[in-house]
């Protein structure tokens, strides 16, 4: 197919598809987030034009279906990871030092700085639980840990973070000195 005909082709596809893919995306995340995966599953779609299968609307439309699932399992995650990381935050005595943190960059900061200071190994365990939403039993396969030493490992990471947490000094912000 000439590329000419790649164009034309991914036009029509692009122009019967999109109402579907989004309308397929808006049904699970919210409409504005809906727009950017739409975009990205037709921004992927023009990338791999040359696998796409053609001849077959059902097929076609399945493969972009496929494609935007991946988009939102994507968003939901990095979501789940912002609510965990929320309620770890959360549980953040009040009586830091400064006051604590009082705003989602100040929070954002304090804890890549705990996070930073701690282990390789204690780092990774926690990324994986909490920012990749991996089971005990998929960080072992990952890491080549029974599930309950993922487990022990695990909570010994959690109080290691939050002695790293409950040590910062926050100071406080222009104002309230």
């Amino acid at each position: 197919m000439s590329e000419d005909d790649e164009e034309k082709w991914f036009d029509w596809m692009f122009r019967t598809f999109y109402g579907p893919v989004w309308a397929y995306a808006a049904r699970r995340v919210d409409r504005a987030v809906a727009d950017d995966i739409a975009s990205c599953t037709f921004h992927t779609a023009w990338r791999k034009r040359h696998r796409l299968p053609r001849g077959d609307d059902r097929a076609v439309v399945a493969w972009l279906y496929r494609v935007a699932w991946g988009h939102v399992r994507n968003v939901t995650r990095g979501e789940r990871r912002r609510q965990r990381l929320a309620g770890l935050l959360r549980q953040l005595p009040p009586d830091l030092p400064g006051g604590g943190p009082r705003d989602e960059e100040e929070i954002r900061t304090a804890m890549e700085t705990a996070m930073a200071r701690l282990r390789p190994k204690d780092g990774e365990i926690l990324r994986l639980h909490y920012w990749e939403d991996l089971a005990i039993e998929e960080i072992g396969e990952i890491l080549g840990l029974t599930p309950n030493a993922v487990r022990v490992r695990l909570c010994r990471a959690r109080l290691r973070l939050g002695e790293f947490l409950r040590g910062m000094r926050l100071e406080p912000g222009e104002g309230e000195r």
